[in-house]
């Protein structure tokens, strides 16, 4: 028997694999359709509540709570700014048409890994001064007829309530962040040259 052409070619690729370009593909797409729907969610979520903010904000402006008005403006401003920093940092990238499959996927993950991770600074922080100016409004608001001590009790567990919302949501996009941290770790082992002989 003869020994291969090549040897240590031949012994260094004995458990090569090889990634399917079809699999390839469709693992990008599907990921592509999977931050499309939910940046579709999150648009429809802010479109449902922005005319409710301004509603509200308009019958206490109208009632001449101008400082509960002003909050709930200011939370309206911030859905806005969530809605644009979506679009500016967690939308899909475009396929170059000279990119390989798996690069164009680690390109993705890395964006929306990067959105993951910053979600406190663009999706979170901008809903942050609407919020506590809306409790601090309401709260001083009912100080003034309850007394403070009541009033502080009044606000604690729906204050409670947003907060914790706001860390489950820092919750699962942390986790969201270190899945697709391995993905892309695994999607880069793959793509990276292998070891010279």
């Amino acid at each position: 028997m003869s020994s291969p052409p090549l040897p240590l070619w031949h012994a260094a690729a004995g458990d090569a694999t090889f990634t399917d370009p079809a699999a390839c593909a469709a693992r990008a797409d599907a990921f592509a359709r999977q931050i499309a729907r939910r940046n579709r969610r999150e648009r429809w979520a802010a479109y449902v509540q922005l005319p409710v903010w301004g509603a509200l904000a308009a019958f206490f402006a109208a009632r001449g709570e101008a400082l509960i008005a002003a909050a709930l403006v200011l939370i309206a401003l911030g859905l806005l700014a969530v809605l644009a920093n979506l679009a500016r940092r967690a939308t899909n990238l475009p396929a170059l048409p000279e990119e390989p499959c798996l690069a164009h996927l680690a390109r993705q993950y890395r964006r929306q890994h990067a959105a993951l991770r910053a979600v406190p600074r663009w999706y979170l922080a901008p809903l942050l001064p609407g919020i506590a100016g809306f409790y601090a409004a309401v709260t001083a608001r009912v100080a003034e007829r309850a007394g403070w001590s009541a009033a502080l009790e009044g606000v604690l567990w729906p204050f409670a309530v947003t907060f914790g919302l706001f860390a489950i949501v820092l919750v699962l996009n942390r986790l969201a962040a270190r899945a697709l941290a391995a993905e892309l770790a695994r999607i880069e082992a793959l793509c990276s040259p292998p070891p010279s002989l």
